[in-house]
């Protein structure tokens, strides 16, 4: 060998050296980097003219097992799914309180309900009257926060969502910038491994939020999909689209989220694309969308159910009651009863009308199975035809008694032997004339219609309806236009089946309650409005409101929850009493010791009541205590499911990270080693130069 070749190979040797020394120096700066893949220099013998010249560096690789790096972004996918639910499910329990507190809802029920027995010790006492109210106010105040909070936990995850989004849509940027810079350094012979380490880094970020598979090409690019098959990245940009609700209310309409093509000349993102959510099956995205639009949803749906029976429970009482002296009036809540709609009521129910000595001056007990009395205007005209000094009236869907001289009062008191009823509720507490709790929505939507009965809409108004599920997908859409609708309810279900065949069926149960029944596969999705310009006669309520169309509706019944103000501003108009209907002449019929209404108040705590499935809580037939005691131990014993399932998923997933450091992380033993041997390897090469260049001065020395 030539002492040219000799410098030639000693100097390969120097660089080579050099490199593997940077390379190392750099795996030891990254000894803590989290998810950093170590690199090792290749090297090659370098050949000319048959003749072994030096060495080169062949490759910079990354050293990677692929198979255990997939499985690292699918469990990362996996354990941050439920990582996020975690969170808010611990916040959710944080708002109910320790189910063994003395702050949760069946507490406060119970003290509430301990109140009201007070009051029937003492009847007249101002002071139990004042401490039952505030007792009811502070449970519709405790229901009305949860409700609140629930939502403000659903806003919280929407900002999270919109979080998510750009860091998906800024590592997609990244990636699709580096994929060419790969291709042209593997084009070149260049090194590729640090810009191949940002990548990674890149996709371990969206692998995080969604779950997805990465193909790497042979040309250095990698196409990047949702296990399901969307693709996220190829060779043309993509990008996420999605605008943030901002506050979360039952009204709430969620946007979906969408991959939208962006144009590779203009840079401009395609108005249209494909939805995203279909297609996940784990990730912190999907943890956050399924508890903000299932979740959460169905705790709020439990709680509305919860809050409407109580209200329902405590009016039906309270509309039976009268207080001392009866009010000069009783006026009930637009409930979008129209005089032409057939009255639907069985039993008796009596009217009567008191002095201001509380002494009984007419009474009227209608007989509501009388076949001739046909719609409300026929039982209001026969009301009014046989009682003296009061009239009763129906305006814009509100029911009214009211005295004829300012100085008496009115009462209405169901028949003991054949009480009244239409859709399970008495003709007071149905038209809510003597109510004693209210909430933002309805207590009930048993409307008493069968479905003969006209749906009392007219031939005008609109009603777009949704099928929609978790993510925000639409499964079907239809607007009900009632300019094209048969006049009674079962032209309105058929139009409703017929136009939802193969996601849901539509009907009417005993009460004239609408149902709505998700097919196979659509058990998730609920029934969303977004307009509604109907209105039911001169009532103006709505299609969607009469009927409760909508999760939301059911939801609205733990939304402002209060006593009636009249009440809490008054204790004494609390009707603890039952008016006396066999009071002869002379008699008062009503007495401030009477405590017969303030016992019906306190029994509907112990009354057994029928719920409707609402959220995790399957319809059954209990006391308020027990509903109240179910929903909180369902919503804790869902809380400790997802609190294991985080811990397993994130133990999975640090065995399957302890796997790959093995294999991919650094280890500084063996990179201080390896920088022992690349320094001797250097001085060895240096060494070479310096005896080469000695030789040649000796030579040079001879001539």
């Amino acid at each position: 060998m030539s002492l040219d070749a000799v410098l030639r190979s000693a100097i390969s040797g120097l660089n080579a050296s050099q490199a593997a020394l940077r390379i190392t120096s750099t795996n030891i700066a990254n000894v803590n980097t989290p998810g950093y893949t170590r690199q090792e220099v290749q090297f090659a013998t370098t050949v000319v003219d048959n003749e072994t010249a030096g060495v080169k560096v062949s490759g910079i690789r990354r050293v990677v097992d692929a198979f255990l790096q997939g499985e690292l972004v699918s469990a990362n996918a996996n354990a941050t799914y439920y990582d996020r639910q975690n969170d808010l499910h611990d916040k959710l329990q944080t708002v109910l309180g320790r189910p063994d507190g003395d702050n949760t809802l069946a507490a406060r029920l119970d003290r509430a309900f301990a109140a009201l027995a007070e009051t029937a010790v003492e009847p007249g006492d101002i002071a139990r009257r004042m401490g039952a109210v505030t007792d009811l106010q502070t449970l519709a105040d405790d229901i009305d926060r949860i409700a609140r909070q629930i939502n403000t936990l659903r806003a919280d995850a929407d900002r999270q969502i919109a979080s998510d989004i750009n860091t998906i849509n800024a590592a997609l940027e990244e990636i699709f910038q580096l994929n060419p810079l790969i291709n042209e350094q593997m084009l070149v012979g260049g090194e590729t491994g640090g810009l191949e380490e940002r990548r990674q880094q890149a996709i371990n970020r969206i692998g995080d939020i969604v779950d997805i598979r990465v193909i790497t090409q042979p040309d250095g690019f990698v196409n990047i999909a949702t296990r399901s098959g969307l693709v996220l990245l190829d060779k043309t940009q993509r990008k996420l689209q999605y605008t943030p609700t901002g506050q979360v209310d039952t009204s709430s309409q969620f946007n979906q989220i969408t991959v939208n093509k962006v144009d590779s000349i203009t840079g401009v993102v395609a108005s249209t694309g494909d939805a995203l959510y279909p297609g996940l099956k784990s990730g912190s995205l999907k943890g956050l969308l399924d508890m903000r639009d299932k979740e959460l949803p169905e705790v709020l749906s439990s709680l509305g159910e919860l809050s409407a029976r109580v209200i329902d429970g405590l009016n039906a009482a309270h509309n039976d009651n009268s207080r001392v002296p009866a009010p000069n009036a009783l006026t009930g809540r637009n409930v979008g009863a129209l005089g032409t709609d057939a009255h639907g009521f069985t039993g008796d129910a009596t009217f009567v009308v008191l002095d201001a000595n509380n002494q009984i001056t007419s009474q009227y007990t209608v007989n509501l199975d009388n076949p001739a009395l046909v719609t409300l205007n026929d039982v209001i005209s026969n009301v009014n035809a046989n009682l003296t000094g009061g009239t009763l009236a129906l305006t814009n869907g509100v029911m009214s008694l009211t005295a004829t001289a300012g100085t008496s009062g009115v009462a209405i008191q169901q028949s003991t032997a054949d009480p009244s009823g239409r859709g399970g509720r008495g003709f007071a507490h149905y038209f809510g004339m003597n109510d004693l709790m209210e909430a933002r929505g309805p207590a009930h939507f048993d409307t008493g219609l069968t479905t003969t009965a006209g749906h009392g809409f007219g031939s005008t108004g609109t009603v777009s309806i949704s099928l929609q599920g978790p993510g925000a997908q639409v499964a079907t859409s239809y607007t009900l236009n009632f300019a094209s609708v048969g006049g009674t309810v079962n032209n309105v279900l058929s139009d409703l089946n017929t136009s939802f065949t193969g996601f849901a069926t539509f009907g009417l149960d005993s009460n004239g309650k609408l149902t709505v029944t998700p097919a196979s596969g659509f058990q998730d999705y609920v029934v969303n409005v977004s307009s509604d310009s109907t209105a039911r006669g001169a009532t103006g309520v709505t299609f969607s409101e009469f009927f409760g169309l909508g999760e939301r509706h059911r939801q609205d019944a733990a939304f402002n929850v209060k006593v009636k103000s009249a009440i809490k501003s008054d204790p004494n108009l609390l009707a603890l009493a039952k008016v006396d209907l066999t009071a002869g002449a002379g008699v008062a019929a009503l007495t401030t010791g009477d405590n017969r209404g303030a016992l019906s108040l306190r029994a509907v705590e112990t009354s057994s009541i029928a719920f409707d499935a609402a959220g995790d809580l399957t319809s059954i037939t209990t006391t308020l205590a027990s509903y109240a005691g179910s929903l909180l131990s369902t919503v804790g014993q869902e809380a400790d499911k997802i609190s294991n399932l985080a811990q397993d998923r994130e133990t999975l997933r640090a065995e399957i990270e302890a796997k790959r450091e093995q294999i991919s992380g650094v280890n500084l033993d063996e990179e201080l080693a390896n920088m022992i041997v690349y320094q001797q390897s250097y001085n060895a090469a240096a060494r070479m130069i310096t005896a080469a260049n000695e030789m040649f001065d000796a030579l040079l020395s001879v001539t």
